[in-house]
This record gives structure tokens, C-alpha cells and sequence, in this order.
């Protein structure tokens, strides 16, 4: 699994860069994005459905690569609650 930490979440939506969304695809490996002290867990077979490009593209500051940024809709992951008792 790749790890991506994230600072933001944006409407519902957290971003994370281009070469690393092609990294997962390309090992064939899932995605595990982190914001604070929650995370979400894309797994392969899910990565194609799940994204969304944006039509600009950056900058890096440190090396002058250029990315596009992936957006996935923000479903972090919660645990089944306890008090809840399951139907007859």
C-alpha cells in the first residue's frame, strides 16, 4: 500500500498528486490517503472509478516537475459503533 499524507479537505474531496496515483496503478498497489487523525483506504480494483483529474497543472517548488492533482471524495474510514445491536 502507498501512504499519502494530506493537509485539506476540500468540499469533500482530498487531492493528492498525479505520479503518485500512476505509481499505485503501475505496482498495482492501493492507495492509503491520511488527513490528521483519520484515513481512507482505496483499494486497486477501486482506483480507476474513484479519481478525478484537474485541468491545471503545477509546479513543484523544489524541483520544477510539473503534476495534475487526483481528487478522491473523502470517505474516511470509521469503525462499526458498539451500541448498536444487530435486527433479529
Amino acid at each position: 500500500m502507498i501512504k499519502v499524507q494530506v493537509d485539506k479537505v476540500w468540499l469533500g474531496k482530498v487531492s493528492v498528486r498525479d505520479y503518485i496515483y500512476k505509481k499505485a496503478l503501475r505496482l498495482k498497489e492501493s492507495l492509503g490517503i491520511v488527513h490528521g487523525n483519520e484515513y481512507m483506504f482505496i483499494p486497486y480494483e477501486k482506483l480507476k472509478s474513484a479519481k478525478t483529474y484537474t485541468e491545471n497543472s503545477f509546479k513543484s517548488k523544489f524541483n520544477g516537475k510539473e503534476y495534475r492533482l487526483v481528487d478522491f471524495d473523502w470517505k474516511p474510514y470509521k469503525e462499526a459503533s458498539t451500541n448498536q445491536r444487530s435486527l433479529l
